[in-house]
């Protein structure tokens, strides 16, 4: 156990273990609760992180809801636990069950896409689910000419760049907040101060954006090409608790947010004292569960994607 763990952190290592808790954070947490988690990486990475029922009793995911809805489909016999079950996704919430229908209706027979910030009711209305570095992959394997795709619309410009496929807004609002407010000027002034560095914006990133930076890729991408890359410069457009991981890991190299203030405030909701809470009390209220009716049909759609692009390993913390 690091000596420099606060008083906190160390009794959440006791309890974990105490209790078989396994604890997943997101890339988007502060770097004390990514420190004193199992794995810490995508959503849907971490969801499958949690399939293993002879090791643990308990689940603690770090996220917004929508992620730990797909740890409890994946695995149904633990109990899944959210720090702060008010972190709710923002992009996840432009659409529900009664819009993707919607949609199906004035579009009959077009395949539905969801990404995956999306909730299980949504995600029960949808033929395929698709993350941030699969979306291409998973709409040209429907072998269709055009597709239902959502909610966020400038991952859906990223696959229309990427494909021939014709895409159709869920709901053409649709984005990310935090991701929404990059902008081109930031990477400018910022290629003017590093000309030699190496830019990675996140798909959810508006299109100019994506076009003017020298990678796009997920937050699995980028932890992935940090680690890899003879840059000694990065600059990354996302979260900055993705920042605050890469520069603690790569202390060699010099990694520089797009945009500071890149802050998803719902995210920052959970606290390293909430997930004592949890692990202390198991609330009521922080226990997340999915109506079994959505169960089976989420599970079967998440395996057929995986079967289309397999997902990289969560990266695991060493405590």
């Amino acid at each position: 156990m690091p000596e420099n763990f606060s008083d906190i952190q160390k009794r959440i290592l006791e309890l974990k273990k105490e209790k078989k808790a396994l604890i997943l954070a997101h890339n988007y947490q502060t770097l004390d609760i990514q420190e004193i988690a199992d794995f810490v990486g995508d959503s849907l990475q971490l969801a499958r992180k949690s399939v293993d029922p002879n090791r643990y009793e308990i689940i603690i995911f770090a996220g917004v809801k929508f992620m730990a809805e797909m740890a409890a489909i994946l695995s149904p016999t633990i109990p899944v636990y959210i720090p702060d079950p008010k972190a709710l996704c923002p992009l996840a919430a432009y659409i529900n069950a009664e819009k993707v229908r919607a949609k199906k209706e004035e579009y009959p027979g077009v395949p539905v896409v969801v990404y995956v910030n999306t909730t299980a009711e949504a995600k029960s209305e949808a033929d395929m689910i698709c993350t941030s570095g699969s979306a291409v992959e998973v709409v040209e394997s429907l072998g269709v000419d055009k597709v239902l795709f959502g909610p966020d619309s400038n991952l859906a410009d990223y696959v229309r760049t990427h494909t021939d496929i014709e895409i159709i807004d869920l709901d053409p609002d649709g984005r990310c907040y935090v991701h929404a407010r990059f902008k081109n000027e930031m990477l400018e002034e910022l290629k003017k101060k590093y000309p030699d560095s190496l830019a990675i914006a996140h798909p959810e990133c508006p299109l100019e954006v994506q076009e003017a930076a020298d990678m796009v890729g997920s937050t699995g991408m980028m932890a992935n090409t940090v680690a890899t890359t003879d840059a000694k410069v990065i600059l990354i457009a996302t979260e900055v608790g993705m920042v605050q991981q890469l520069q603690k890991r790569h202390p060699d190299k010099t990694i520089i947010p797009f945009w500071e203030e890149a802050i998803c405030k719902q995210m920052k909701k959970h606290t390293i004292e909430k997930i004592l809470d949890v692990l202390e009390n198991k609330p009521g209220e922080n226990l997340v569960t999915v109506p079994e009716k959505y169960v089976p049909h989420i599970r079967n759609i998440l395996e057929e994607m995986s079967k289309v692009k397999g997902q990289g390993p969560a990266s695991p913390v060493v405590v």
